[in-house]
């Protein structure tokens, strides 16, 4: 029998809605409010539980460890990994988990994106090849309009809901494509998505009467993590120094560019794939046309920056505030004042994202 069952053990409904939304297109979600029926899930599921989502809270302050425990001194269970989940990630918690037995630590509230890639890798680390329903997936289903139509391509009347899925499963592609060339990892693409939406969100609630919407907003975080796709039209030693080659921003430029049908993530996708290395000096690509970057790709070259001295400061824990200080030093040469400001005003968002992805 294949397993393709998750238990999330959760006293939290709104945290159980959470997970199983994140999860429902991954595997079969049972939700359990308690210890109790956490069990009985466990001995009715017991051949098709892949791991176990649990929280150390259960009703009491680390309640969620003696459940643990009996999970690790029960026969049939002993094997299924069990992956913590706190609002409290503290260090005496951490090392409990790690000495206990746990196969990992999530901190509330999870990324999406970051909680799907760690949850599966420990699913696919504890169980044979081909046990698992993540070598069983399933021929995915045509995305379909509000009215119930098939969507298979991006259109202009497409929604930033029906796009996502679709994005996500073009990254997976070009993660398979490019797996033998010197491009940046799929959780790297991922993360600067996820920066450029906190720093488009946060611009949004600056400058209320615009230029940006929520939808904006939204659509830039979705096209961020294709900026650099011209680096397939290069040979792989130059696209292994993806800023030593203006090509690929002209490449990136023509493969997304569409004038004849206006659909907003690959309109937002061209620009910022021309544009994204112009500094606020005027140095940088492109070198043969005047006029600011749209700003789209100002928000996109100022997450890049700042992804590239989190890089530097990694193992730091405070990483992001010497990101910040470094940072400021750049205003008028590489970035903005005003994307500085942005930069400000998003630190306590792009704190709690970090905190949640894998570092």
């Amino acid at each position: 029998m294949i397993r393709d069952t998750l238990l999330v053990i959760d006293d939290s409904e709104l945290d159980l809605a959470i997970l199983n939304e994140i999860f429902k297109h991954h595997f079969r979600v049972e939700c359990a409010q308690n210890a109790h029926r956490g069990f009985t899930c466990l001995k009715e599921n017991r051949e098709r539980i892949c791991a176990v989502l649990l929280d150390i809270c259960l009703e009491r302050r680390g309640a969620g460890f003696t459940v643990l425990n009996q999970l690790q001194v029960e026969r049939d269970t002993v094997d299924l990994p069990v992956i913590l989940i706190t609002t409290d990630a503290n260090e005496k918690d951490v090392r409990a988990s790690v000495e206990r037995g746990a196969a990992d630590f999530l901190v509330k509230p999870v990324d999406p994106h970051t909680v799907q890639e760690r949850v599966c890798a420990v699913v696919r680390q504890a169980w044979p090849p081909n046990s698992t329903i993540l070598d069983h997936v399933p021929e995915e289903e045509p995305l379909q309009t509000s009215d119930g139509r098939k969507r298979t391509l991006l259109c202009a009347d497409m929604t930033v809901k029906e796009a996502e899925p679709l994005v996500q499963r073009w990254l997976k592609k070009l993660e398979l494509v490019c797996q033998f060339r010197s491009m940046p990892a799929l959780k790297h693409q991922r993360q600067l998505g996820a920066l450029t939406a906190c720093l488009a969100n946060r611009y949004e609630k600056m400058h209320p009467e615009g230029p940006l919407t929520k939808k904006d907003a939204a659509w830039i975080g979705l096209a961020a993590p294709f900026c650099d796709i011209g680096l397939l039209g290069l040979p792989d030693p130059a696209g292994a120094q993806e800023e030593g080659d203006p090509r690929h921003t002209t490449l990136g430029y023509e493969l997304l560019s569409f004038e004849e049908e206006e659909v907003p993530l690959l309109r937002y996708g061209a620009e910022i794939a021309l544009w994204h290395h112009r500094n606020a000096d005027g140095s940088g690509w492109p070198q043969d046309m005047e006029g600011e970057p749209p700003l789209s790709a100002a928000l996109v070259h100022t997450a890049l920056r700042i992804q590239h001295h989190l890089h530097y400061f990694q193992g730091y824990e405070d990483a992001l505030e010497r990101t910040i200080r470094t940072m400021a030093s750049e205003v008028g040469s590489i970035i903005t004042k005003e994307m500085y400001e942005v930069l400000i005003g998003s630190e306590q968002s792009l704190r709690e994202l970090l905190r949640n992805q894998v570092k």
